[in-house]
């Protein structure tokens, strides 16, 4: 008789989304560890939490520096890294503007360009402090606020796949909102390969553009049709510019990047959505091992050059 290969899916709530852990054997107590160590890295970096590390730094801008764990300093220092190299796009002091217009927290308003040029003026990346000897972070200057919404996702990825690999486990998905990172050779199909769908911007939860077939790598995807309001005819959306403090205006709804490291995914989908498909496309092909899907407002398919089969004969969600 041929065994049967079985799936063994979790799924919680955190960081306000769903996540999913998929195994290939039942393994409870090492799922438990995985929900144990996200709820810690909420605890640490949660926007709303009064008592995580990330609030406490912020808490203390202007102040004092502020000595945190080794994982938060981790994090943000890389973090800094990204937003010292893409200023133009990725900032993760962005928290003041992201507080300032509350897009998908109830903002349906555009605040005032004093305000918006107020909030500009905090976000500077020279303007934080590391010391990585006494582990302290320091922004210093008052109101500044860090957001790491734009990395951590694909970091806690990284390291939960590090966690199952650390157990013996050799095939997995793990699946934080979105955000996936495959490990090992897929035990269900005869080619080791994985089939992962990319979101239609205009549909329905779930409802794929068109497939990826692809070794185990993670897919990020920033898009824009998930936060936003409207005035008028006039749509704001989640993804900010750092340099001119409103919504990027670009042609495209969506871009996921693939890759091996989910961390540097989440970094890079953030830089390619503001870049755009044609210049998004530029910078990511000459990137060893990144590949990228960009989706433009008519909901046509774009991609790098070793994803260029996938742009042939894509049905696009109406």
């Amino acid at each position: 008789m041929v065994a049967v290969q079985k799936k063994y899916l979790s799924q919680f709530t955190m960081f306000g989304t769903v996540v999913t852990i998929t195994l290939f054997a039942p393994n409870q107590p090492l799922i438990e560890q995985v929900y144990d160590y996200l709820v810690k890295m909420d605890q640490f970096f949660s926007m709303n939490r009064p008592d995580s590390e990330l609030m406490r730094i912020n808490q203390q801008a202007g102040h004092a520096p502020v000595t945190v764990s080794s994982t938060c300093f981790e994090l943000i220092q890389a973090a800094i890294t990204a937003s010292r190299d893409y200023q133009d796009s990725f900032n993760v002091l962005i928290g003041p503007l992201v507080k300032l217009w509350q897009i998908g927290f109830g903002g349906q308003q555009v605040p005032s360009q004093s305000a918006i040029q107020a909030r500009l003026a905090l976000m500077n990346p020279a303007d934080v402090q590391l010391d990585a000897v006494k582990q302290t972070v320091w922004l210093t200057k008052p109101g500044m606020m860090l957001d790491l919404g734009a990395i951590a996702k694909g970091y806690f990825a990284d390291q939960v796949i590090l966690q199952l690999q650390q157990a013996g486990v050799t095939h997995a998905i793990v699946n934080l909102g979105g955000n996936v990172k495959i490990l090992g050779e897929n035990p269900l199909t005869p080619t080791g390969q994985w089939v992962v769908g990319i979101q239609a911007p205009k549909a329905p939860r779930g409802y794929p553009a068109l497939q990826l077939v692809t070794p185990a790598k993670t897919v990020v995807t920033s898009g824009i049709f998930e936060r936003y309001f409207k005035v008028g005819t006039k749509l704001y959306h989640h993804i900010l510019d750092p340099q001119t403090g409103y919504p990027v205006e670009k042609p495209i709804e969506q871009v996921s990047i693939v890759t091996t490291s989910s961390t540097l995914a989440e970094i890079l989908s953030t830089v390619a959505f503001f870049k755009g498909a044609t210049a998004g496309r530029q910078l990511i092909d000459r990137l060893p091992n990144v590949e990228a899907i960009f989706i433009d407002q008519n909901q046509q398919i774009q991609t790098t050059a070793g994803l260029q089969h996938l742009s042939e004969g894509v049905y696009a969600y109406e």
